[in-house]
């Protein structure tokens, strides 16, 4: 029943986006909530253009106008999402208010969400300051996980990672109060209990965390600056493998990786990075991203 749901609701969404106009989004929301969904949408799709995501992996962002809220798309390969795949979500405890462009949809009628959205409203709660997460299985950063060898910063443009190496959440490895017994022991952060372990798994001075036989969790000060350090985690990655096989990946200082980070994670150099990464996005033929008049369809004009 609910895939057959989805199926309807993704028809739907397709034939709605296509006469859908960019001004009738300014007018159904503030301007602030209207940035951070373009910026949602343009992230999904930057993250499967530069193959941090496939089929699987999401991204949200936090309302801007209502810090106990965020936005996801319901269950949607992330290359597929439109404005009306994008769900308003209360952090408290993970529920689906309305589809954000459409809030006259809500309950039972909201399209599934993603398994792992705790992943994001526990973040959230946790840390005031994050505005924007990402969980994806980069195939990059997997052996890592898997041999125990935590990244560490070896670039400037992956300061954020930090020195002390990222921290490796096992779900093996926790306690039944946590993942007891009679739940899937699947890897996936299912409930809330795992998405706080998860959260409280990451480091002071980093803003990703490895996850054993899955892949990781990046959380950034908007989803901009996710998106960069998800990009460039999985960069750190090769170069700390490549590294190692030359005899050494001793990475950045403290200092070095810190100075690193507030440069590049600078708005202007951010800035620069996420206008190239929409310019090819927007002329790969596959993305639509329905609340920027630079890719909506021609006949909705």
């Amino acid at each position: 029943m609910r895939l057959s749901r989805l199926s309807a609701w993704l028809a739907f969404a397709g034939a709605w986006s296509t006469a859908f106009s960019v001004s009738s989004a300014a007018t159904s929301v503030s301007p602030a909530v209207l940035s951070a969904t373009t910026d949602l949408l343009d992230a999904g799709h930057i993250l499967h253009f530069l193959d941090i995501v496939d089929a699987f992996g999401h991204v949200s962002v936090r309302n801007p106008d209502n810090l106990s809220e965020f936005f996801m798309s319901f269950s949607l390969a992330p290359a597929l999402a439109t404005s009306q795949s994008i769900i308003t979500y209360e952090i408290n405890n993970a529920t689906a208010l309305s589809l954000t462009f459409n809030t006259s949809v809500t309950g039972a009628n909201i399209p599934a969400g993603f398994a792992e959205l705790f992943i994001h409203s526990e973040l959230y709660k946790a840390f005031p300051d994050v505005q924007g997460v990402v969980h994806s299985h980069t195939t990059e950063v997997l052996p890592f996980a898997g041999a125990n060898v935590p990244l560490k910063a070896q670039m400037h443009t992956a300061g954020s990672i930090g020195t002390q190496g990222t921290p490796i959440f096992d779900t093996g490895k926790l306690p039944t109060s946590i993942l007891p017994e009679n739940q899937p022991h699947d890897t996936l952060i299912r409930t809330a209990v795992l998405g706080d372990a998860l959260a409280r798994s990451f480091s002071s001075d980093g803003g990703v965390v490895l996850m054993k036989g899955h892949g990781m969790a990046v959380r950034g000060s908007s989803v901009r600056d996710a998106v960069f350090r998800s990009f460039y985690t999985l960069q750190d990655a090769k170069v700390q493998f490549q590294a190692t096989l030359l005899g050494g990946s001793m990475g950045l200082t403290p200092r070095e990786a810190q100075d690193g980070a507030n440069t590049t994670e600078s708005t202007s150099l951010l800035g620069r990075a996420w206008q190239l990464w929409v310019a090819q996005v927007d002329t790969a033929g596959l993305y639509v991203n329905d609340l920027r008049a630079s890719t909506v369809p021609a006949s909705a004009s």
